[in-house]
């Protein structure tokens, strides 16, 4: 089956991000899409995933580009292991180490979601006591 391609454009409408932010995540080596001989990007439907990816980590769990990057060498280096690359007992273990250091961070960040959101609904809580005091004090 043949690769389906599109242009930056096209996955700015399907990602949501501006040509720009593309641009970058590129430059930071988050993404690497292939160039025509004329220097066009040409993404591929694993290039719009990994995009949506990036999008999620840091907008759901506020992981810096920085992080996101180190999540997505080390998912890949843990993949071609996976799939067969070879590597010793001490590579295996460097990297069950930085798998345990992602979830770490991940859960990190996760108890800082849980406690804004509860700080949060103490606030509407508190606000909707204070809204029925306003609705007695009309009624009396």
């Amino acid at each position: 089956m043949e690769k389906k391609y599109y242009k930056i454009e096209d996955v700015s409408i399907k990602t949501g991000l501006t040509k720009r932010a593309i641009r970058y995540y590129e430059d930071l080596k988050l993404i690497a899409p292939k160039r025509t001989d004329s220097g066009y990007r040409l993404y591929t439907d694993e290039d719009i995933d990994k995009i949506q990816k990036i999008i999620s980590l840091k907008e759901s769990l506020g992981f810096s580009l920085a992080e996101i990057k180190a999540a997505l060498e080390l998912d890949k280096n843990v993949k071609n292991i996976l799939s067969g690359e070879p590597a010793d007992i001490t590579t295996i273990d460097n990297y069950i180490g930085m798998i345990k250091e992602q979830i770490k961070l991940i859960d990190e960040k996760s108890n800082k979601l849980l406690t804004a959101k509860q700080k949060f609904e103490e606030l509407l809580l508190k606000l909707n006591k204070l809204k029925d005091q306003f609705k007695e004090a009309d009624t009396i």
